[in-house]
């Protein structure tokens, strides 16, 4: 796993609080990427990785994440 993922998952762990839900985040239909799965997102590209990377990024910081 890149470390940009890791610290993506670090994110994502402290929004949802389970090792097991990020896991399924990445492998999950989301409506942000148009049904797509995060990690089908994040691995289709420079463009799709970075789309992920702001949309955890906004939800995280301003979002309401802590």
């Amino acid at each position: 796993m890149t470390t940009v993922k890791v610290t993506l998952n670090r994110l994502l762990f402290a929004m949802i609080g389970r090792a097991e839900l990020v896991d399924l985040w990445w492998d999950s239909p989301n409506k942000a990427f148009d049904g797509k799965t995060p990690n089908e997102v994040y691995f289709s590209g420079e463009e799709g990785r970075q789309k992920v990377i702001n949309y955890i990024h906004f939800n995280a910081n301003a979002g309401g994440g802590s």
